[in-house]
């Protein structure tokens, strides 16, 4: 009826697979007698308990219930010549064995049986019996053992949450505190792997952060049992290369452990990376076979606050008083993630930090810029007799791209400019930079020439070019030399600027001017008629080899010429809506004869009144030169 050599029983004592009527059960009868265990086997049958075996020896017994669990097992006294010392049997069964016992026997076997119960039997029952008794016993012992079981289970959990409050309170917490105010960021992150490491018995423990081209870079490895240590303050870079998040056509990368666990955005806890067939673990094996290691369990998690930062893995966790590798359990996994996020929030903090300190550079930058790019413009404006000349400049940053220039060269002229570039912020104003400088030092050697050549023609008697060949010839110098260099040297930036520039002789009110492809001008007359000094050649910058030309009008008393950028008519109002060139012209007319100051101050005010507080959206500039 079984296989005596080992304990196993035949096909023909194993009852089909049923659900048992109370509960799901694997029951051990453990009985030599022939005809009892007949009995016994086809009641149990009728009781349709899910399964059942059978062995005739104790030694059978002691190795099926070591090799797999029973709910519960009879064992038959028919088996007591196989026992010389009960008492010692049944302590070694209780503590091997979490198993109960039910001792069965005849009425003739009553104090035997009760004597079992007395060292160490859960109960006892007497063959033969009927079915309703031996399912209520049966039922008794298995409800007692679940609820046993439960009880178990529940004081287990409940000591896991009560430890892992004790390393909240006493470890993680002010592991988080301390990492939150490391200044060594290379020790930050490799005590943020030795704790997870200590915490959770792992022999290994990588750590992953994610950089600004979407990757995953290893900053911190070890392994314990190989006494290897890269990154962190070992000053060995990790020699792993770094794991991109994306492949070429953009798609995530789903396929490594650790970029899965950024994309997710979750843990991820594998028993065995062997037979892990989800993953690529080719990587990890390589490794192994390399440094004779054996990667068994593996435990990732992500670093998150808003988004990942990065990812912990550990690898290997080991039984604290064994050392036996064993699959990361529920609390170790808590507590990574509770480590997780406190690094997390630790290295949020810190970028956060640099992040400020970095604005707080730039924003001293910008500032020594601001202060630079003043210097740039007048401090003064020349105030001919008979003239009045104001202007207005704000830029929509810290600094601008557009700028104004008004100073005096030789023989009592005036050169008037105002320029935009066609970009903002601090290219914008290295490029005005560069652009006022060059034009103010073409200019400059052009006059500084013509006085030179005066004092030669006067010492050989040679004829001396006019004052206004003199205006022309300088501005078209100017123009023509800046735009060559800039065209020649700095053409990859697709950088230009449009500028009106202008030489004005306050005697006579001649006006010589180039407009490159800058806002036209308005030449208002005391009549109340505009005239627009429409571009005479292109923007500055943008061919090498550009031609300029230069035209000529004459200010009359009362007359005023307006210049500015279109940083004015851009303007935009709460709703998105510009404030346009009907509005200024109108403004013009409403203040025509007024003074230049007066005509700025109302436009500066209109516009400041149209944008209802905003931030404007370009840089605004505004020149205007009044003859009395």
């Amino acid at each position: 009826m079984w296989n005596s050599e080992c304990g196993i029983p035949n096909s023909a004592f194993r009852t089909p697979n049923l659900i048992m009527p109370i509960t799901y059960a694997n029951i051990l009868i453990v009985n030599n007698d022939a005809e009892s265990l007949e009995g016994l086997v086809e009641d149990l049958r009728q009781l349709g308990l899910y399964d059942v075996l059978v062995t005739n020896s104790l030694a059978g017994a002691e190795k099926l219930a070591l090799e797999q669990l029973f709910d519960a097992v009879l064992l038959d006294m028919s088996l007591r010549d196989q026992c010389t010392d009960p008492e010692a049997f049944f302590s070694r069964w209780k503590a091997q064995v979490p198993t109960p016992v039910i001792v069965t026997g005849r009425t003739d076997d009553i104090d035997l049986l009760t004597e079992c119960v007395a060292i160490g039997a859960a109960d006892y029952l007497l063959l033969p019996t009927n079915t309703t008794l031996l399912k209520a016993r049966i039922r008794s012992h298995l409800q007692r053992k679940r609820l046993q079981e439960q009880a178990l289970a529940s004081l287990q959990a409940f000591n896991e949450v009560e430890k892992l409050a004790d390393d909240l309170r006493l470890v993680i917490l002010p592991l988080g505190i301390s990492l939150s105010v490391e200044k060594n960021f290379f020790r930050l992150i490799e005590r943020f792997v030795e704790k997870a490491m200590d915490l959770c018995n792992a022999d290994a423990g990588s750590l992953f952060l994610r950089t600004d081209d979407e990757k995953l870079h290893y900053a911190v490895f070890r392994i314990t049992s190989l006494d290897l240590a890269y990154g962190g303050t070992s000053g060995i870079e990790v020699p792993f290369a770094d794991l991109p998040l994306f492949d070429a056509q953009g798609a995530p990368v789903l396929e490594n452990v650790v970029t899965f666990a950024v994309h997710e955005g979750q843990p991820v806890n594998i028993a065995n990376v062997y037979d892990e067939m989800e993953f690529d673990f080719s990587g990890t094996k390589e490794f192994d076979a390399r440094n004779g290691y054996r990667s068994v369990s593996c435990l990732t998690v992500p670093l998150r606050t808003g988004s990942v930062l990065g990812v912990l893995q550990l690898r290997n966790a080991q039984d604290p008083e064994t050392g036996k590798i064993e699959p990361f359990g529920a609390y170790q996994q808590l507590v990574a993630e509770s480590l997780a996020s406190q690094a997390a929030v630790a290295l949020q903090n810190r970028r956060l930090r640099e992040r400020e300190n970095s604005l707080l550079r730039y924003k001293r930058e910008l500032e020594i810029g601001r202060d630079i790019q003043a210097g740039f413009l007048p401090k003064t404006l020349p105030q001919p007799p008979e003239w009045e000349i104001a202007s207005r400049f704000y830029p929509a940053r810290e600094v601008a791209g557009d700028f104004y220039d008004v100073y005096h060269v030789p023989d009592g002229r005036i050169v008037v400019a105002v320029a935009d570039v066609c970009d903002k912020g601090v290219v914008a104003a290295l490029f005005m930079a560069l652009l006022r400088s060059l034009l103010r030092a073409f200019v400059q050697q052009s006059y500084y020439r013509s006085v030179q050549s005066r004092v030669h023609d006067a010492v050989v008697g040679a004829a001396q070019m006019g004052a206004a060949q003199m205006d022309e010839s300088a501005l078209l110098d100017a123009i023509s030399l800046t735009n060559a260099y800039i065209g020649s040297n700095h053409a990859e930036t697709n950088i230009f600027a449009t500028l009106f520039f202008a030489i004005l002789d306050p005697v006579s009110g001649t006006l010589i001017y180039a407009n490159c492809g800058h806002i036209p001008p308005v030449l208002c007359r005391a009549g109340g008629k505009e005239e627009r000094l429409m571009p005479t050649g292109p923007a500055v910058g943008l061919m090498p080899d550009a031609r300029f030309d230069v035209q000529q009008v004459v200010v009359e008393p009362d007359d005023l010429l307006f210049m500015y950028t279109d940083g004015v008519t851009e303007a935009r109002d709460p709703q998105g809506e510009m404030f346009g060139e009907a509005r200024l012209r109108a403004l013009r007319k409403q203040h025509a004869g007024a003074s230049a100051e007066k005509l700025l101050a109302a436009i500066e005010s209109a516009v400041r009144e149209f944008i209802a507080g905003g931030e404007p959206t370009d840089d605004l500039t505004m020149l205007a030169v009044r003859r009395d």
